[in-house]
């Protein structure tokens, strides 16, 4: 189930928020520590706001949010503002092979149908273009609280989200956890414990609090990877692909 958008933007604007907002970008960075260009399109879908200043201020950026998740017309978490569409989690107004990275937050564990986004995830992605999928984990604790967003929702395995990635003609690549110690600690004393956080994704890589996960599109896709693809869009029913697509290039 999606959060109400006005939950998820009060939770980031929180000190504990703010926290996970650091963690997850110090974490992104790893993965990726090679920073997206000005000439990169980058999309984030879910609740991406939040990484947006800290990790590339300067990229191209495109928002999508899911519409039963709502949107804001001015949300702070993000820095300055950066293109924000609103659309159905199925069929996302955005051009085939018109995205160089995407970074979904929020977006798999509150989806109706994950594969149906997983496709259009390789869809709007560029040939060999990677995208970064952060979800909560479901041997967590976070995943078992409803203190924070990361809550509601599906949790996921790692076997489960590397198999799901696979059956939607994804190579998952990089894989680590985040939010190692518990949500219940104040946040200055995860501030303080920063380094055992590091230390205990190393150690312990099971019980943190979500994965982040580097997938790559594979093109072309596995055929078992189309036919299946195939049949999920003939059961798509009354959702209507829109007729102009915003132009990302």
């Amino acid at each position: 189930m999606a959060m109400e958008i006005t939950d998820l933007a009060q939770f980031y604007a929180k000190p504990l928020g703010r926290h996970v907002q650091s963690l997850m970008c110090e974490s992104i960075n790893r993965i990726w520590p090679s920073p997206a260009s000005k000439d990169d399109v980058v999309l984030g879908y879910g609740y991406a706001s939040p990484l947006v200043a800290p990790l590339w201020p300067d990229t191209h950026w495109h928002l999508l949010m899911p519409k039963q998740q709502g949107v804001l017309a001015q949300d702070t978490n993000m820095g300055a503002q950066k293109p924000t569409i609103l659309g159905h989690e199925t069929a996302w107004p955005v051009r085939d092979n018109s995205v160089n990275r995407l970074l979904v937050l929020h977006g798999l564990e509150a989806a109706k149908d994950v594969e149906r986004v997983l496709d259009e995830a390789w869809r709007v992605l560029q040939p060999n273009g990677r995208a970064l999928f952060i979800v909560p984990n479901r041997r967590g604790p976070w995943a078992r609280s409803d203190a924070t967003p990361f809550g509601a929702g599906r949790p996921f395995s790692r076997r489960q989200l590397t198999q799901t990635l696979r059956r939607t003609g994804f190579v998952p690549a990089q894989m680590a956890p985040a939010l190692m110690l518990p949500s219940s600690l104040p946040v200055r004393a995860m501030q303080s414990l920063r380094r055992v956080e590091r230390v205990a994704g190393l150690v312990l890589p099971h019980l943190g609090g979500v994965w982040l996960i580097e997938a790559i599109k594979q093109v072309p896709a596995p055929l078992s990877v189309q036919r299946a693809r195939q049949a999920r869009a003939s059961r798509r029913l009354g959702v209507p692909r829109p007729a102009l697509s915003p132009k990302i290039n």
